[in-house]
């Protein structure tokens, strides 16, 4: 009896553990080559390359806000959270009040696992207040870009400009970059807060057309402390 108790026990710890994994409470680290985690001296470590990136110059993959696999075609219908060819929200909306996105809906955390994630607005925030860092625009092989350098540490950052993803086109490529952020603008549940740049200013906002849920942003990720 007591030996069919402890095979039990150990069956059920494994289950628990295993079912962990599953629901994302232990992710498994799948960060890629060439990945790593900068300390900017900020309250989390910003990576080094946009997601999908081989290099820092390069753009990566492009998300719609709360998706976490890419496609081609960008708009209301082909989006997750609403309801058809409509800004009928099905989450993340005035119903249930969520203005952060989970971790099951947070592309970092779904494709990097570890303790990847997409910045909240305030990590943004952070980033863009010019007491904590400099930007510098710049170009790096050809690509337009700021070089973001910490004040505190030293280390910077090269973030290119990216355009966004509207329906089947990349639009602004060679004059804004655009990245998302984990949080909802919550006037406006249809639009979610982006990081957002070009020659003459950094600003983190709601944005208007660029920073409808459905357009494609790149991500930054970052990584807990």
């Amino acid at each position: 009896m007591k030996k069919f108790f402890l095979t039990t026990l150990v069956a059920m710890l494994c289950w628990t553990a295993g079912n962990a994994k599953v629901n994302g409470t232990e992710p498994e680290d799948n960060t890629p080559d060439g990945v790593e985690a900068v300390d900017m001296g900020l309250s989390v470590k910003w990576a080094n390359v946009n997601m999908g990136a081989k290099k820092s110059t390069d753009f990566g993959d492009y998300y719609a806000w709360g998706e976490t696999k890419t496609k081609d075609y960008y708009s209301w219908d082909s989006y997750i959270w609403s309801r058809g060819n409509s800004p009928m929200l099905i989450k993340y909306s005035v119903n249930d009040r969520k203005s952060q996105l989970t971790l099951a809906d947070d592309a970092a955390r779904a494709n990097w696992g570890g303790k990847w994630r997409m910045p909240t607005e305030a990590e943004c925030e952070e980033l863009a207040n010019p007491d904590n860092c400099t930007w510098e625009w710049t170009t790096k092989n050809g690509v337009n870009g700021y070089k973001v350098t910490s004040k505190k540490t030293g280390k910077s950052i090269f973030l290119p400009i990216t355009g966004f993803r509207f329906y089947g086109r990349t639009q602004f490529r060679a004059i804004y970059g655009y990245y998302w952020t984990s949080t909802l603008y919550t006037t406006n549940p249809q639009n979610a807060i982006c990081l957002e740049f070009n020659l003459d200013e950094v600003k983190v906002h709601n944005g208007n057309l660029s920073s409808n849920r459905f357009s494609g942003h790149c991500i930054r990720a970052v990584q807990e402390k």
